[in-house]
């Protein structure tokens, strides 16, 4: 492979979704939800990243890698975050 590559997952999920299965990975029985004003200052102090990317998310995937018949050994948002916590 040559050039740039966008290394999106091959199965998106959103962020209510994401959270849920971090929280079932990490065996975290309750997740308290974040304002939109939390967001918008946690996302430009902290990760200083446009709050938008949290608030409305971007659905990608990289037909590129598909094309160049790359593999992830993660499939799933599920699989990932077991291979990263066990």
């Amino acid at each position: 492979m040559k050039g740039v590559n966008v290394a999106s997952a091959p199965h998106p999920v959103s962020q209510v979704e994401f959270m849920r299965t971090l929280r079932r990975t990490l065996r975290i029985p309750i997740g308290l939800p974040a304002t939109a004003l939390m967001v918008k200052i946690g996302a430009r102090v902290l990760m200083r990243t446009d709050p938008e990317l949290v608030l409305y998310g971007r659905y990608v995937k990289s037909e590129r890698l598909d094309d160049e018949g790359f593999e992830f050994r993660y499939k799933t948002v599920t699989e990932a975050l077991k291979g990263i916590f066990g």
